[in-house]
């Protein structure tokens, strides 16, 4: 499973990227791949208002790291830590622009209708941090990462907020955060990272691992961890493959083939899935592996991916006995 921390703060080392790196390398060691995205130095560009994403279902910004990289994280993440120091009872400036851009991934969910496969097991935190000692603080901050979740398909789970921390280096000493970042890991992190791994593989990683990958996890996310990758990776997902899994409302947006090392992240999978005849063996020894022979699909045939994908929900069918 992947962590996806979003450093909001213009202050590196400072008390927000402190609190952050302190619950991440505590995650690291529960078995959880972790990534921290400095915004303030990502060089994000700002959303432009221009509403091009409810009418593409892409960003018009398609060269700036957060549509060449961020994007794809914030899909392939299964927690996604939002973290910000508190500017005006808000968030800051920095974190901001990200969660702006993330209109995309609204107009995918709302006026397209598409549904990640990770949407119903996504979680998102909030951390954050304030010098001063006001009530209504964090109200502000609650609300935009609330609707920032909702938008990115990450379920809330909860937040650790704290007041008067000021003096660099001061949220080290705050009473109570050793225990709070140790709940949280036990609430939201291990039960994560205790499911299954399965890693799916094709020759390209272009069509069927990750339609499969995607199925798999949209039907038995409770239970596993699925992941796609490829012995010879394509450049991109089969737009034919993207099409047929829109027709039923499962979005693919913002994906691309990796190989296997790179599917792993670090995990050792519980179960490996080789589909096609041409993949006979699957660089990852001693790992059980199921066949599954499915035909190489004509990109060309929009009926065809659709028949492939119907082969794909029969296995899936039969998957969980693959672990018995």
């Amino acid at each position: 499973m992947l962590i996806l921390g979003l450093q909001g703060s213009p202050r590196k080392g400072g008390n927000t990227d402190t609190f952050l790196a302190t619950f991440l390398d505590k995650a690291a060691h529960t078995g959880a791949a972790v990534k921290t995205i400095q915004v303030a130095r990502a060089g994000i560009v700002p959303c432009k208002g221009c509403g091009y994403c409810e009418t593409h279902g892409t960003c018009v910004i398609a060269d700036d790291p957060m549509s060449t990289e961020i994007f794809g994280l914030m899909r392939e993440a299964d927690l996604v830590v939002a973290a910000t120091p508190v500017f005006f009872y808000g968030i800051s400036a920095q974190l901001k622009v990200l969660i702006d851009r993330c209109q995309t991934l609204w107009s995918r969910k709302y006026v397209y209708k598409l549904k990640d496969p990770l949407a119903a097991t996504r979680k998102g935190m909030l951390f954050s941090v304030a010098a001063s000692q006001g009530r209504q603080l964090f109200d502000g901050i609650h609300l935009t990462t609330k609707y920032f979740f909702d938008a990115i398909n990450a379920q809330f789970s909860h937040a650790l907020t704290y007041r008067g921390v000021e003096s660099k280096g001061a949220i080290r000493q705050h009473e109570g955060l050793a225990a709070d970042v140790d709940e949280a890991i036990q609430q939201t992190v291990l039960p994560l990272v205790k499911r299954k791994n399965v890693l799916f593989v094709s020759p390209t990683g272009a069509c069927r691992a990750p339609m499969a990958a995607a199925i798999a996890q949209q039907r038995y996310g409770d239970c596993i961890r699925t992941g796609f990758g490829a012995l010879r990776p394509a450049s991109e997902l089969s737009a034919s493959m993207v099409r047929a899994m829109q027709r039923v409302g499962m979005d693919m947006g913002y994906r691309n083939p990796q190989n296997v090392e790179q599917a792993l992240s670090g995990t050792t999978p519980n179960l490996a899935i080789a589909i096609g005849e041409s993949v006979d063996k699957i660089p990852v020894p001693g790992i059980k592996t199921v066949q599954w022979s499915l035909p190489e699909p004509v990109l060309t045939d929009d009926a065809a991916m659709d028949r492939l994908r119907l082969e794909i929900e029969a296995n899936a069918d039969k998957l969980m006995q693959s672990f018995n």
